[in-house]
């Protein structure tokens, strides 16, 4: 997750309508429709008509749930974890803010080992203090032990998620968002070693990981990298702002087969430009991910990965 909600929810949030609330996220309308249709996070406030409208409170589990998308959980997981968290000031015990707890991670989390909810609750605890000691080693120990994949779903998003709450309700944290990235960015590329390259004496057909054209959100691509590193897997980092044609260029040049982009923006996601990448001879296999993807006129033959090990494991069946 490299960036958050824009302050905090305001009581004109009370009534809003599709288009409006799909601009404050920065998503598709027909995105928000998809999300209500499939996993019933949508508008519960009353309207004209048969029209509902986005409460308050709606905006809130939209905005978690695209939190934990953009950080790599699966759309069904994170709206599962937006529908069963309390929003709204009201939904709090009177003098209870949210800087005050860590939004539920204060128990073991469900589908955590207590090691990685002791390390969730010890990430968030470091990175509320600006602890980058701290954070760092947690971190790790959590790549160490856990690996990339487990590390980055299992322990770093839910602390992500977390920070996102608490700067959707108090309009504050941002530093802490910040730093925790920071620190995160460099632990993964301490264990995404060029060393890994090289397999046989030669060097292996790469996978190409690039952000969509003027995105510059890379931190799921370095989670990617990393993770792709694990596995002995070659991959050219090609990073923020790729345009259409340098993406081509350095697939034919570097031989790779496949080809992963990001998206994190709607301004970014539009997919007209991937028929002709996936037109390249020989046929480049790209696949794609991100919140701001406009899903529904994605390219047939471009599948979307909604997690990291989704991703990876795309990636890895289409390079054999």
């Amino acid at each position: 997750m490299d960036d958050l909600t824009h302050g905090e929810a305001g009581p004109e949030m009370s009534g809003l309508g599709v288009a409006e609330v799909a601009r404050r996220l920065g998503v598709a309308p027909s995105t928000l429709r998809t999300w209500d249709r499939q996993y019933g996070v949508g508008p519960t406030g009353g309207g004209p008509g048969r029209h509902h409208r986005y409460t308050r409170a709606d905006v809130a589990r939209l905005e978690t749930m695209q939190q934990m998308i953009s950080a790599g959980a699966p759309p069904a997981e994170a709206a599962e974890a937006a529908l069963h968290t309390p929003h709204g000031q009201d939904q709090r015990p009177q003098g209870h803010s949210a800087a005050d707890s860590h939004d539920g991670l204060e128990g073991p989390a469900a589908g955590h080992s207590d090691s990685q909810a002791m390390r969730i609750r010890n990430l968030a605890d470091a990175a509320m203090a600006l602890d980058e000691v701290v954070m760092t080693g947690i971190l790790e120990s959590a790549l160490r032990h856990e690996g990339v994949t487990a590390a980055w779903e299992q322990v770093v998003v839910p602390v992500l998620v977390d920070i996102g709450r608490k700067h959707a309700t108090t309009g504050k944290y941002v530093e802490v968002e910040h730093l925790l990235s920071a620190v995160v960015s460099r632990c993964l590329l301490a264990v995404t070693s060029p060393q890994t390259q090289f397999a046989a004496g030669r060097i292996r057909s790469p996978v190409v990981l690039a952000c969509a054209p003027e995105e510059e959100h890379t931190l799921p691509l370095l989670v990617l990298a990393a993770a792709l590193a694990e596995t002995g897997a070659a991959r050219l980092m090609l990073g923020a702002r790729v345009p259409a044609s340098a993406l081509a260029a350095a697939a034919n040049r570097s031989g790779a087969h496949t080809a992963f982009v990001w998206s994190q923006t709607s301004e970014t996601g539009d997919p007209s430009w991937l028929t002709d990448l996936h037109a390249t001879r020989p046929a480049l296999q790209v696949v794609v991910g991100g919140p701001g993807w406009d899903r529904d006129r994605l390219p047939p033959e471009v599948p979307f990965a909604s997690s990291v090990s989704a991703a990876l494991g795309a990636l890895l069946a289409a390079d054999h």
